[in-house]
Formats: C-alpha cells, structure tokens, sequence
C-alpha cells in the first residue's frame, strides 16, 4: 500500500535550507480500528468510524481497497479442496482443537499456508492455513476435518512446521471442531456495504503526516459481524 505523506513533499522542497538540521524520519504504523460505520463520503473516499471509546476515527480508503465480510458455515458446508486457516489449541492428548475457522475465497488460496505459533504467549495455540483432504461429520457443527498443508521445516520424527517455503515439508493435522466453534466464510464484497450503523474492521497504517489510510476492512453483512 502506498502512504502519501504531506510532510514529505514539504521536506523535499526545503531541504537544502535545512541540511545542517534535518527532520527525523518516522516510519508508518498499523493498527486496527473497530467500531461501527458513522458515514462514509465516496468523493473524499473518507470513512467516519465510531469506536467503542465515543471517538471517531477518519480513514481514507486506498483506490485497491478490498472490502470483506463474513458469512456463516456448517462444519458439513465445508468441502475437500477448500483452504482454511483455523486457530487451534493443541491439548494434552495432542490433539488440535479448533477455536474458529475461516474459509478463504479463491483469490486467497495459499495465504499464509504452513503450521505455526501464534503471536501471543501461548506455545500451544497454533495457526494452520491449509488445504481440507477429508470432512468427517458428527453432526451439523461437530467433527474433525483432515488438511494438508506445505511447510518450511521437517523434524526428525517426520512432522512438519512453519510457513510455507519453496523446498520445504509437507505436512497434515487432524482439526477438532466442537458445537459452538465458529466456521466463517470469508467474502469479497464493494463499497456499497459501507452503510451507517454497520460493524466494520478496519486494517489501517498511519503515515508520517499522522492519517490513517487502509486498503483492506471487514464490514458486517446480513447481521454477520466481523470477529477479526
């Protein structure tokens, strides 16, 4: 994404009067800015997001913006050849327990593919981003769901780790999905569900000149409210 910043056209008019004291360089910063859509102006291409703490938050939309939205799945939705990423938890069996899945669209095939740690301190939550080989159905939203995957590094006892990388491992988990997980569909939508009053996650940098610019958010759909 390209961040145009009104600082650095100025710098670059006045520099050589200032040479012997130039402005310290800051880099651009992501965020996320949840809350609910206030307006949005298509001419401007300015989004107005009222956040949980009663501020309002302007973000300009990139001319590429891609606009999601999640829609609702059964586990017995889902089909092989389907690449999802899930979020699991590894128990004390070993067993890889699913706290939400997220089907991708096509154009998204292979983002972020491999088996890997999370951010956070936990070792034993996981990210997998894979492909579905087998759906195993206990019901309409319980079961387990076999993937496979292309990793980065193989172990000694044949298993298969980190994100995908040209000459690396192939590897497969067996997920567990349990009532109540969270099985979301991601859509691609325009900007015309840019609505007032619609639960909206918005994926922004903040350049130099101090705005906020985005060229990706999810935007809630048919009641379905972003959960990223």
């Amino acid at each position: 994404m390209r961040v145009v910043s009104l600082v650095g056209v100025l710098a670059a008019t006045v520099l050589p009067a200032l040479a012997d004291n130039p402005a310290p360089s800051v880099a651009p910063t992501a965020q996320r800015v949840r809350g609910k859509i206030e307006a949005y102006n298509p001419d401007t291409r300015t989004l107005s997001v009222a956040t949980s703490t009663k501020t309002t938050v302007a973000v300009t939309l990139e001319p590429d913006l891609r606009v999601i939205y999640d829609a609702r799945l059964k586990l017995t939705d889902l089909k092989t050849g389907d690449f999802i990423g899930s979020t699991t938890l590894k128990a004390a069996d070993g067993k890889l327990r699913a706290q939400e899945v997220h089907v991708f669209p096509d154009g998204m095939r292979g983002a972020g593919e491999g088996q890997y740690p999370t951010s956070d301190a936990n070792p034993n939550r996981l990210m997998t981003n894979a492909t579905v080989a087998q759906v195993v159905a206990a019901a309409a939203n319980r079961g387990t769901i076999t993937v496979n995957f292309r990793g980065a590094t193989a172990a000694a006892d044949g298993s298969c780790s980190g994100r995908a990388a040209s000459g690396g491992c192939t590897g497969n988990a067996d997920v567990i999905i349990s009532p109540g997980i969270p099985i979301i569909a991601i859509m691609v939508g325009d900007e015309s569900l840019l609505v007032p009053g619609m639960a909206v996650s918005v994926s922004a940098m903040t350049g130099t000149d101090g705005t906020l610019q985005s060229s990706r958010l999810t935007v809630e759909k048919d009641g379905v409210k972003p959960i990223l």
